[in-house]
């Protein structure tokens, strides 16, 4: 009866607070009650490197479930300015307690990264949406199982390695991370703990940084061999910068195991420019703008240098923020090198740059 009943009290309720519905005045009283606008706040910022930080925050009502190794898309408000990214979970989603924790490394022109890093405080809040990501551990956990990671391309691994051990299934997983050096290795104190006290749990740290020992730095089946002989019979993951990503590929490929092996890229994989075509005038029919762009800048990128702000997440044509629809012309996607030409057909901005002339609905 009462289940019955709640739509009609609710239609009362926002009835007796026009002209806002309740939503927005739960928003007001607390940010983290507003099922419309999904919000967290800060509850922690901790210092995992010099330049990186874990940022632990209590999600508001309406964030679901996700999967160890996913990743969130995060709002921060900078100079009057909304800037989404996304961010790999580093908590483990089946100990959290109803808290979240991400971990972000300050990039050099990274204003987001730079801004969580070094301007966020607990008591700040954060826009947040929902988890995604195909990036995470199965449901069957029995396989043994390798991750190979570099920088912070150990974040969603370390989300995966903290549940497996939380859960007591940490049978048989070898780590291989690459850092520049101690200094740069995030989690390394964790880490180092870990491997002490978790039976069937592998670390293996390789520094690659000036003035490290010279390691084989390319990922070869050779190297491979001895450093997880079994290799080939593990279930993999492999996420960090793009060459790493392109040398475990290429090992992968070679040794006809392809299918094991799970990437996440924090970088869309670029390939060769078409001939000819590329670049033009990009015109912005919402806005009323254009800019002129080469072949290797985005839509996106040419956007926000002409002062608009679009909607966007992840960058890398993961999340779909940024899709808007194609008025006329034809864009080339940087990762297949693919072409689209058919006005109304949605492209994701972040990973489109002109081939030839263009309207875009931004």
């Amino acid at each position: 009866m009462f289940t019955q009943t709640r739509p009609v009290l609710r239609r009362v309720a926002d009835a007796l607070s026009s002209p806002l519905p309740v939503d927005a005045y739960l928003g007001l009283l607390d940010p983290l009650w507003s099922s419309t606008s999904l919000k967290g706040r800060v509850v922690s910022v901790t210092p995992e490197t010099h330049r990186s930080a874990t940022i632990t925050i209590h999600p508001g009502r309406g964030f679901g479930r996700y999967e160890a190794g996913q990743w969130v898309t995060v709002g921060v408000e900078i100079d009057g300015v909304r800037h989404r990214r996304c961010y790999s979970l580093t908590s483990n989603p089946e100990r959290s307690e109803g808290l979240i924790s991400i971990t972000v490394s300050a990039m050099p022109e990274g204003l987001v990264s730079n801004h969580l890093v070094y301007g966020t405080e607990p008591g700040d809040y954060l826009t947040l949406e929902q988890p995604s990501g195909d990036f995470h551990l199965p449901a069957d956990r029995t396989n043994p199982m390798l991750f190979i990671t570099g920088g912070s391309g150990i974040t969603p691994a370390m989300g995966m390695i903290r549940t497996l051990v939380g859960a007591e299934e940490c049978h048989d997983v070898v780590l291989l991370h690459h850092a520049p050096d101690a200094s740069e290795t995030i989690f390394a104190a964790e880490l180092a703990e870990l491997d002490k006290r978790t039976p069937g749990l592998t670390v293996n740290v390789a520094h690659t940084g000036v003035g490290a020992p010279p390691p084989e730095l390319a990922l070869t089946v050779e190297r491979l061999d001895r450093e997880c002989p079994d290799w080939r019979s593990r279930t993999a993951w492999a996420c960090g910068p793009a060459p790493m990503l392109d040398d475990v590929e290429t090992a992968f490929g070679s040794a006809d195991v392809a299918d094991r092996l799970n990437i996440e890229r924090f970088v869309p994989k670029a390939r060769p420019a078409a001939a000819g075509g590329e670049g033009g005038r990009v015109s912005f029919t919402s806005s009323g703008g254009d800019t002129v762009l080469d072949g290797s800048t985005t839509l996106l990128d040419g956007a926000e240098a002409a002062g608009l702000s679009p909607a966007s997440g992840c960058r890398m044509g993961i999340c779909h923020t940024c899709v808007v629809p194609l008025e006329s012309g034809c864009v080339r996607d940087v990762r297949t090198g693919e072409l689209t030409s058919d006005p109304g057909t949605h492209v994701q901005v972040c990973v489109s740059v002109a081939a030839g002339d263009v309207e875009i609905a931004l």
